[in-house]
């Protein structure tokens, strides 16, 4: 995926996109009514958002090695399943 900074852009491109990531974004369809791009803003998580995400990994985190525990599985055990393929 290619990479722009905004003032790489036109002053004209550089308008429509930022309202394209204005709101929730804009979808592009085509006269069919195919979508064929999307523009999806990305927005910082404020610091409320970040202490839930934290709070809900540290969750998971803890049910995981609980799990891993009970069946007396490691971390590099996990790892050697999931690269298996690889």
């Amino acid at each position: 995926m290619k990479k722009l900074r905004l003032s790489e852009l036109s002053q004209t491109i550089r308008t429509f996109v930022e309202h394209a990531l204005e709101g929730d974004g804009m979808v592009i369809e085509d006269d069919a009514g195919v979508t064929r791009g999307q523009f999806v803003p990305f927005r910082d998580p404020t610091p409320e958002e970040e202490e839930r995400a934290d709070a809900s990994l540290d969750e998971l985190r803890k049910k995981a090695d609980a799990s891993m525990n009970k069946h007396g599985k490691t971390e590099d055990d996990l790892m050697r399943v999931i690269l298996e393929d690889d």
